[in-house]
């Protein structure tokens, strides 16, 4: 009877361990790309904002405080996390290049002429 009741016991806690053990994180984030997600640059006057999505496809948003212009392109784009390289092929087949430093949750983006953006994660 002893050795029934430990065979018993055995099953049941190898049972709760692969329970637990099949219990995951579901999260859709993509931590290989700290890219993806909403960037935005709050310059004086007008804000410039990237949306970077899992799938490799993103949006510019420029828009003003006074609300007097703005505008959205599409793109799709590429990083390269060991050169921090980031390359954006928009719509138009326009494409543009950045060198990319990522702290926090503070980015700041370099472009191919030496110019500057740093923008803030939403």
């Amino acid at each position: 009877m002893k050795t029934l009741r430990l065979i018993g016991t055995t099953l049941l806690m190898v049972v709760l361990c692969l329970n637990f053990t099949a219990c995951g994180d579901d999260d859709d984030d993509d931590s290989s790309n700290p890219l993806v997600g909403v960037w935005q640059n709050d310059d004086e006057g007008e804000h410039l904002r990237w949306t970077f999505r899992n799938d490799g496809s993103g949006e510019e948003h420029l828009f003003y405080d006074d609300d007097s212009e703005s505008y959205t392109y599409q793109f799709t784009y590429t990083y390269d996390s060991k050169s921090s390289t980031l390359i954006i092929n928009y719509d138009d087949d326009d494409t543009d290049k950045y060198t990319i430093n990522i702290n926090g949750n503070t980015m700041t983006a370099k472009n191919e002429y030496g110019t500057e953006i740093t923008y803030k994660k939403k």
